[in-house]
């Protein structure tokens, strides 16, 4: 195991990557938000809520990072907490650069721009810690299909686009990775003959632990689909990045560090599902499962949770989410 396997701290991760926590929720370690920089251009993965627009750009100037040297914004997918504010940062990076685009492939734009379900749904959970939610012009998107090319041969996988850093050349793609959401796309960047970056997303989970290799399960309503999500568990397996950033939170480092963090979230899943049918046939009711499933949950996070209206809320939806997949609750 590679020393420092779990990266929390924000900065400079590999020789163009930056980690940003832009403090979601307001607090530490709820969202990494990341910023690729080249020799003549940047790329923006994921960009938070609205509410964590001001903080991004602050820590972007405090970088170095120019705006108008964005080419690209890019997501995981449409979930407001990881993109509910791309609306407002490509109107404000356009006015440095108007030729910024957002790639991102079609169900994600028809979902950002269909958001008002979404966006009511999470503030029965989180309140106004949601932020606003906002339409995106058409000609903002550059639309793409995600490959479904998970090739052990990183030279083989299908590429967007190159850059340079350094004289050296780094090439872009993007996965698709669904299961969370059915729009789910995992970007990544290839240098020197190995996978240098993926950004997961919530593609394997969350972690919210600093030293031990352990997940959470985002199996979140209303679109989570486990057939999906293991699928996705299985072509990823086949990839050997050398770091692997999490939406919820950080970077695990080592080919052999991210190979172990999947096989533990494949076996947990399956062992979360169960857990979440043998609880719903002792009682179906939503309180009883959750408040057995808690105990599963709590020892996989360091974090402050108790009484934490945020952990409770995700909590909640993991169940619930799983709950629908299984055809225990509708929408």
């Amino acid at each position: 195991m590679v020393e420092n396997f779990i990266t929390i701290e924000p900065g400079k991760i590999n020789d163009y990557i930056y980690h940003i926590d832009v403090r979601a929720y307001g607090a530490p370690r709820m969202l990494s938000v990341f910023v690729a920089q080249f020799d003549d251009s940047s790329v923006l993965i994921d960009c938070g809520s609205s509410l964590d627009t001001k903080k991004l750009v602050r820590f972007l100037k405090n970088l170095n990072i120019d705006l108008a040297s964005f080419k690209y914004l890019t997501t995981s997918h449409h979930h407001f907490d990881h993109n509910g504010g791309l609306w407002q940062i490509y109107d404000l990076i356009k006015e440095y650069n108007p030729d910024v685009k957002i790639i991102t492939n079609n169900k994600t734009k028809e979902l950002l721009n269909d958001y008002e379900e979404h966006l009511a749904r999470g503030r029965r959970t989180y309140g106004n810690l949601t932020g606003i939610m906002k339409p995106i012009e058409v000609s903002a998107f550059k639309i793409i299909t995600p490959s479904t090319n998970f090739n052990n041969n990183p030279n083989k996988l299908e590429f967007i686009e190159s850059f340079s850093i350094d004289g050296s050349e780094v090439k872009f793609g993007i996965l698709s990775t669904p299961g969370h959401t059915p729009d789910h796309q995992c970007p990544l960047f290839v240098k020197d003959n190995s996978i240098d970056f993926i950004h997961l997303g919530e593609s394997v989970g969350t972690i919210y632990h600093s030293s031990e290799l352990v997940t959470v399960p985002t199996s979140m309503p209303t679109y989570y689909n486990h057939k999906e999500y293991m699928k996705t568990l299985e072509n990823l397996k086949i990839l050997s990045p050398i770091k692997a950033g999490f939406g919820h939170f950080g970077v695990i480092n080592g080919k052999n560090n991210f190979q172990e963090i999947l096989l533990e979230h494949e076996t947990f899943m399956k062992e979360f599902r169960e857990a979440i049918i043998q609880f719903y046939s002792e009682k179906p009711e939503t309180k009883y499962v959750l408040e057995q499933i808690i105990p599963m949950l709590i020892p996989r996070t360091d974090l402050a949770i108790e009484d934490n209206p945020v952990f409770n809320g995700i909590a909640l939806g993991i169940v619930y989410g799983m709950m629908m997949d299984l055809g225990y609750r509708n929408e």
